[in-house]
């Protein structure tokens, strides 16, 4: 099977056929996913050159720095805060082989067999990374797929970057493919296109220099659209739909929209919509084209490949890669995919998020009043409590009706145990097409209940009628009393950092040996030249408390830090310090 197939149809077949072909074509080279990308990478960077060429093209330092500074931050970014790299660098390592083969299979070999012989167990590690000088490999970096364990990817030093290693540990962390881009002339679909297979620009894993990865990997990797993560709207219906920035950790990071289903999975096609604003990694998009000003679009689905289309088609015809940096659909503009029967437009974009004004086939347009159900949550701002104690639960409440209807009053109804209290901080919210509001609930249980997980709800309803009737519950968590005295140890992962790496803080709590859950842990990094900076953790069912503390790149970070962590549960605490510094 070759693409070229495809172009050839491409004059006998609709626009939507000629456009799953060329997808098809692509989906070769994505596989599931078989190692974790959510939580701690365990990861060792081995630095390693040739029996005919010992060159030092980094230092250990900088190399560290690399991967477990930028490349990590880039995965902690981009994952909304659920995975990061931590580990250890180790080299240089001269193997016996000539610079002359590139065979990175003996290359890896060859390198695990130095580092054992110097005393180095990687068999706790996820995922290894070998760095090495130029050879005759003419390819900047190589990847072993997500399917071994330890992953592993190979890097040369004529590209040594954080977007190229942070590209192929994608290809491990859940065999993603390359991000790609359609062109097809004067229109965004149609016959006669071509596929770039590294076309997207606005992705790390195509031309994109290490902005975020888009909708379509995200969804594969678990870092949107699963528990826990930033949510993904499949669109069923005509109506408004509000997008939050990509960037953010709130809010709804993309819209799904089924066209069909792909002939070579089996598995439904969308089309992906995100709205990108240049903070974080993404700030390197704020130059590119319209890719900030408007909404994004892709195709793409489970064993798919990703492929972005071009909203502005033909603005630069002798290049798909320059004529795809305008790609976005900006305000005011629609795209309309006449098979599927899909009409997308974009209503309103700015900082805060755009509204995209969807209108399917059979279904009423954008400028009619659809009700909907609202889209409701009840999320904790703290874990387990003691009996008695008022916790407090974020109630917020997503208007989903179509931008032809008019604001709504939600009136708002809480439930709890018998015997407890719950009080609404406001009984009703009154919001537009496509907004959200929030209010709290307050909940506190009886002093003399026994500890266990306790179910608590709302509910909304309007005059509109059962249209808008929706609920949320959430639990409550009575703890076990500690038996007193609450012991702590505390560890940061390395005992010396370079500037601007990160430093990995864990502190596990325990009573009389056994591991204590749902712990307030207070970090407090005490700098070199005075001043502190604090962070909070709270314990797992493991005993520990995790979070992260960016050292800064100035000369003035350097020295010797002392980090505090206070840890308190159910009216007992406890203090543990540990030290580290930076060079």
């Amino acid at each position: 099977m070759t693409s070229s197939r495809a172009f050839r149809l491409a004059g006998r077949l609709s626009a939507r056929i000629v456009l799953s072909l060329l997808i098809a074509c692509a989906t070769a080279q994505v596989a599931r996913a078989q190692v974790p990308s959510t939580g701690e990478q365990k990861t060792a960077v081995l630095l390693v050159n040739f029996q005919d060429d010992t060159s030092q093209t980094i230092s250990r330092d900088a190399a560290h720095a690399l991967v477990f500074g930028q490349v990590s931050d880039f995965y902690w970014e981009a994952s909304y805060q659920k995975a990061f790299l931590s580990g250890d660098t180790y080299g240089w390592y001269t193997i016996p082989v000539s610079k002359t083969v590139c065979d990175t299979d003996l290359f890896a070999r060859e390198a695990d067999r130095a580092a054992a012989a110097a005393g180095v167990d990687l068999s706790g590690y996820d995922r290894l990374i070998y760095l090495m000088p130029d050879n005759v490999c003419t390819i900047a970096g190589y990847n072993s797929g997500p399917l071994v364990t330890p992953t592993r990817i190979w890097m040369l030093s004529n590209n040594l970057t954080a977007r190229v290693i942070a590209h192929e540990l994608g290809h491990t962390f859940g065999g993603l493919g390359h991000s790609m881009s359609v062109d097809c002339g004067a229109t965004s679909i149609g016959s006669g296109c071509k596929l770039e297979e590294y076309g997207d620009p606005a992705d790390t894993m195509g031309a994109g220099t290490t902005p975020h990865f888009n909708a379509v990997l995200k969804e594969t990797l678990g870092w949107i659209g699963a528990a826990g993560q930033p949510a993904v709207t499949t669109v069923t219906s005509s109506g408004s739909y509000t997008l939050a920035p990509f960037e953010t950790t709130t809010g709804i990071k993309a819209l799904k929209i089924q066209t069909g289903v792909d002939a070579s999975t089996g598995y439904p096609s969308y089309y992906y919509i995100e709205y990108r604003q240049p903070i974080g990694f993404d700030a390197v998009l704020g130059t590119v084209g319209n890719l900030t000003s408007g909404v994004q679009v892709r195709t793409g689905g489970t064993e798919q490949a990703s492929v972005m289309l071009d909203m502005t088609p033909d603005s630069a015809p002798t290049s798909s890669y320059n004529d795809i940096r305008d790609g976005a659909l900006t305000v005011g503009r629609s795209f309309t995919d006449t098979g599927a029967g899909i009409t997308m437009t974009l209503r309103s974009a700015d900082a805060n998020g755009a509204v995209v004004d969807v209108a399917l086939a059979g279904s009423p347009g954008p400028g009619t009043c659809v009700r909907a159900a609202p889209a409701m949550s009840l999320s904790a701002t703290s874990g387990a409590v003691a009996a008695g104690t008022t916790k407090n639960y974020t109630l917020s409440l997503s208007n989903r009706d179509s931008g032809g209807c008019t604001a709504t009053r939600f009136d708002l109804a809480r439930s709890v145990p018998a015997g407890w209290t719950g009080a609404l901080a406001a009984t009703s919210l009154t919001v537009s097409p496509g907004a959200s509001a929030t209010t709290t609930l307050a909940v506190t249980s009886a002093a003399t209940v026994a500890a266990g997980d306790y179910g608590v709800a709302a509910a909304s309803a309007s005059s509109v009628g059962s249209a808008h009737t929706a609920s949320a519950s959430a639990v409550y968590t009575v703890s076990v009393p500690v038996a007193l005295p609450l012991s702590e140890t505390l560890a940061t992962d390395k005992s010396s950092y370079a500037r601007g790496e990160s430093v990995q803080m864990s502190a596990r709590v325990t009573s009389n040996g056994t591991a204590v859950s749902g712990a307030t842990v207070r970090f407090v990094v005490k700098l070199p030249g005075g001043g502190s900076s604090t962070l909070t953790g709270t314990s797992g069912s493991d005993g520990y408390a995790r979070s992260v503390f960016k050292t800064g790149k100035g000369k003035s970070s350097a020295g010797q830090y002392l980090v505090q962590a206070d840890a308190s549960y159910s009216g007992a605490s406890t203090t543990a310090s540990a030290a580290f510094s930076v060079r």
